[in-house]
């Protein structure tokens, strides 16, 4: 964990750097200063990199938490000195004497601190010097549950023994992937064992955390001597079964790939991970692939496996069943956890009070026995990971335990926070994508919810993990979650402050002065019954998330708090924003979506760093509804960093809010509603310009008023959501050119031509939603069309009496729903078609099955 507090004291660094070029303040001594402890603090880094594990030795646990103190010391020094520069009074002139003086005295004081600071990182710098030779090495043997527990096993030991077994004479690599914990090297020593006749030589080699001294291991298991050549030469004619448990990376794969002779003897290379891309990448095709995750133990074989191993008959008492059934819910599924927990509580008094203190030191104990012995399966993936990984994946601790994130939210957090690093061509949240995958692909995160594009639209941790994270949290002070009314909170200086279920009045007498990250969830969350002075403990705060509080009014405080980022009050109360609202100079994200916010003051352009700016009331009960959206003043054009904003209104007398959105060239997300006819010219023009445009959403002034859409001829491409609501005489042409166009939704549209002549060719579109779209009487998707189509919906077509599916139309559609449909009478499918369909919503006596 110390590499995760000099990780996050770089990035303070990073952030007085940018702050010092770009304020009125400017002294060369303090930048020198700050160029010098950037370069000690990365040298030290890239030891801990190396370095920083589970197992070290209490010499060196003593010297990491040294090293962590004083990135945490670091921080505070630099908050201090940017939290003195904001107090100059702002009537002051920039280049006044009054300025410098009152500037100096915190600079001097900083430059001081920051030489003290300096000896103590060459003292640590020599010190990881000493610690980098000394190695770590960690038995595999720890991660056997043992052979006499399979249960849940033998499910899998067939299929994966096909695999294997297959006769074909080319060499084969299977890849076995699975969370950790879920039993792949258990499994493996299962089948590797029974393969003894089917090859003429077999190898196990354990990579564990390291490749060093690898072709050592798989050399010795052969019993050959150390020679690449020796070893080519001595499998070149002989079917081999190799096992390579635990692989981490591309590379350990495409060196020991290049040393395997290519003999096509039917011999078997099997790799066990816990990384998804990386099981993909190294297996012979998509076949040879077997993923324990989509196999998991049912509840039945995950109680059978619990009362195996916590009581001697394999029988669970009666008085026990209740707290015996909350512990394996918590484990998840997970074998190992099982096994675990299982043989932790057969060496204890089988009492309900023993059972439940297990229970509840299951959420994070860190000196728990079982939490500690499980912890240390997942240290390996949290180990792989690069600091700015870590810090993603250790802010999942902030939410409350079962908690399903959506992932926008998730994303716009971790930028806010400074955990995303900036890279070419890439933005900030398609990075924070990226991140993300990576974790889901390290089987860290679990996926809550996919869209039918593939894409993650919710994400959680289990359990278990969860527990990891806030075990790991604590040592260094990341993260501090509140649970309880009561909780004393220690006398540590609080970074990021996470409540749940319990009242923010119980933080009225601490010092909250170093806090930048404060979160809200459940419970008692009245933030207007706290006295106006709460928000002035928050002296450096970052982000500040109070969504779903109980809030009535904008809380006028917040606007003092010079550093905010992050401002989500989104589905709380509050009616409008104040003009103080331009104090937030460095505000990057403000959403106030779901609240009842229908008009910004004119000062919100002068928040020139925002990339979002989320706002639109309540969400509209039905499709005949359409969704509020805010007035936004003339100027907002001038807010050119701002790739999302969502949803504003168009009604200027002047149409000069939709010119002036043609200046918002990095646009990515745009929603606008209350669009007259006259203004889909300018619109249109507008969105020619924003190359970078994703997902667009336009909504009519009224449901009779046409939208006049006709005028882009140079569509931006990358578009690939697209929701209209409005009057159109027909579909646009170039909306029938968007290749990347994966949702389209009309409403209102009262098209006389039906729409899937249109639509029918778009390559990539997988949503099609129809809603009072369509004036005809019969709607009929003929053969080939929408070959790539999951969902269907059409809705309130009131004249439509007749739907029709031709024999191979719709060839992967999973979902269709038709319904408020007055006069349909009846809807043509084909057999094939209603068998492969997950979900039909479709009012059974209308449903005709087509002969074919």
């Amino acid at each position: 964990m110390a590499e995760v507090a000099v990780a996050g004291a770089i990035i303070r660094v990073d952030e007085l750097s940018l702050w010092l070029v770009k304020s009125w303040f400017n002294f060369k001594r303090i930048e020198i200063e700050i160029e010098e402890l950037r370069k000690g603090l990365n040298t030290i880094k890239v030891y801990l990199k190396e370095k920083d594990t589970e197992d070290t030795q209490c010499l060196e646990l003593r010297s990491y938490s040294y090293v962590r103190d004083l990135a945490l010391e670091i921080q505070d020094e630099i908050e201090d000195l940017m939290y003195e520069a904001t107090k100059r009074p702002c009537h002051l002139p920039q280049g006044s004497k009054f300025v410098y003086a009152s500037m100096f005295r915190p600079s001097k004081r900083f430059s001081s601190r920051m030489k003290a600071i300096k000896c103590k990182i060459r003292t640590i710098d020599a010190l990881c010097i000493c610690l980098s030779h000394v190695r770590t090495v960690r038995s595999s043997s720890d991660l056997f549950l043992g052979d006499e527990h399979l249960v849940g096993i033998e499910k899998h030991i067939k299929p994966l023994l096909s695999l294997v077994c297959l006769e074909e004479s080319s060499d084969k690599v299977i890849s076995v992937i699975g969370d950790a914990g879920s039993g792949k090297t258990t499994l493996m020593s299962e089948v590797y064992h029974m393969l003894n006749s089917e090859f003429n030589c077999k190898a196990w080699v354990s990579l564990s955390r390291s490749s060093d001294g690898l072709l050592d291991k798989l050399c010795e298991a052969l019993e050959l001597p150390h020679k690449i050549e020796k070893l080519r030469s001595y499998l070149q004619h002989k079917k081999y079964l190799l096992v390579l448990d635990d692989i981490w990376n591309e590379n350990e794969w495409n060196w020991i790939k290049n040393v395997l002779p290519s003999n096509n003897t039917g011999s078997r290379t099997i790799i066990t991970t816990r990384i998804r891309s990386l099981g993909s990448y190294c297996a012979s095709s998509s076949h040879y692939i077997y993923d324990l995750n989509l196999h998991p133990l049912t509840c039945e074989e995950a109680w059978e496996l619990f009362c195996d191993m916590a009581f001697q008959d394999g029988k669970c008492p009666d008085f026990l069943v209740d707290w015996s059934v909350k512990i394996v819910k918590r484990c998840e599924g997970l074998p190992h956890a099982i096994v675990t927990v299982g043989k932790f509580l057969s060496n204890k008094q089988q009492s309900m009070m023993e059972f439940k203190k297990l229970h509840d030191s299951l959420q994070y104990e860190p000196e728990n026995p079982f939490t500690h012995s499980f912890y240390r399966i997942l240290w390996p993936s949290y180990h792989h990971l690069l600091p700015n990984l870590k810090f993603c994946f250790l802010y999942f601790g902030v939410f409350p335990e079962d908690y399903s994130i959506k992932c926008r939210r998730l994303i716009h957090l971790w930028v806010a926070e400074g955990f995303i690093e900036q890279k070419r061509v890439k933005t900030l949240e398609q990075v924070a994508y990226e991140y993300l995958d990576e974790l889901i692909q390290m089987s860290l995160v679990q996926v809550s919810r996919w869209d039918l594009d593939g894409r993650v639209r919710s994400c959680r941790v289990s359990n278990l993990v969860r527990g990891f994270i806030l075990s790991e949290t604590m040592k260094d002070n990341f993260l501090t979650v509140v649970r309880r009314q009561h909780t004393s909170l220690g006398g540590e200086k609080i970074q990021r402050l996470s409540l749940h279920n319990c009242s923010p009045s119980i933080l009225q007498s601490k010092d909250l002065s170093y806090l930048f990250t404060f979160s809200l969830f459940g419970g008692d969350n009245r933030i207007e019954s706290l006295p106006r002075s709460f928000f002035r403990k928050f002296r450096v705060l970052t982000v500040l998330d109070l969504e779903n509080a109980a809030l009535h009014h904008f809380p006028e405080e917040v606007v003092k708090l010079n550093f905010l980022m992050y401002l989500s009050l989104r589905n709380t109360k509050i009616e409008s924003v104040p003009k103080s609202i331009k104090k937030l100079q460095n505000l990057v994200i403000l959403d106030l979506k779901k609240t009842l916010v229908t008009i910004f003051p004119m000062e919100i352009i002068k928040l020139r760093k925002l990339l979002f700016l989320l706002v639109g009331g309540q969400e509209a009960q039905d499709t005949y509804q359409a969704a509020v959206g805010a007035q936004v003043p003339s100027g907002i054009g001038c807010l050119t960093m701002l790739e999302k904003l969502s949803l504003i209104k168009a009604n200027d007398k002047n149409q000069s809010i939709v010119k002036e959105l043609g200046n918002l060239i990095r646009m990515r997300e745009l929603g606008i509603t209350e669009l007259k006819v006259e203004d889909g010219k300018n619109l249109c023009a507008s969105i020619e310009k924003m190359e970078h445009l994703c997902s667009l959403y336009v909504n009519s002034a009224s449901k009779e008023e046409y939208l006049d859409l006709n005028y882009v001829t140079n569509s931006p491409q990358l578009i690939n959501s697209l929701i209209l609501g409005g009057r159109l005489e027909e579909i646009p042409v170039w909306i029938c050119k968007l290749n990347s166009l994966s949702k389209i939704e009309l409403k209102w549209s009262k098209l006389q031509n039906s729409p899937l002549e249109a639509l029918q060719a778009l390559p990539s579109l997988k949503e099609l939603h129809l809603c009072d779209a369509y004036t005809g009487t019969v709607m009929e998707f003929s053969a080939e069309c929408f070959s790539e189509l999951k969902m269907l919906e059409i809705e309130q077509c009131n004249r439509l009496n007749k739907v029709v599916i031709q024999e191979r139309a719709l060839p992967k559609l999973q979902k269709m729903t038709i319904k408020k449909c007055d006069s349909l009478v009846m809807v043509h499918v084909t057999k094939n078609l209603l068998s492969q369909l997950e979900q039909v919503l479709v009012p059974q006596d209308l449903i005709s099955i087509i002969k074919g």
